[in-house]
C-alpha cells in the first residue's frame, strides 16, 4: 500500500509539472539564436570524394 502511494503521489506531481510546463509557448528564435545559427553553418561546403571513399567500414578493420 506504501508503495502505491509513493507511486501515486510521483504521477500526480509529474502530471501536474507536465501541465504546468506544457502550456508554456516555445519559442524558436529564444532557444536558437542567430548566433547559433550563424556557427552551425559550413564555412567551406566542398565534400572531398576521395577521404570519404578511403574510409572503411569498422567491421572490414
Amino acid at each position: 500500500m506504501k508503495r502505491l502511494l509513493i507511486t501515486t503521489v510521483f504521477f500526480v506531481i509529474a502530471g501536474g509539472f507536465w501541465f504546468f510546463a506544457g502550456n508554456q509557448n516555445v519559442n524558436r528564435d529564444k532557444y536558437i539564436t542567430q548566433n547559433i545559427l550563424d556557427m552551425s553553418r559550413p564555412i567551406d561546403v566542398t565534400i572531398d570524394i576521395e577521404f570519404l571513399q578511403s574510409l572503411k567500414p569498422a567491421y572490414e578493420q
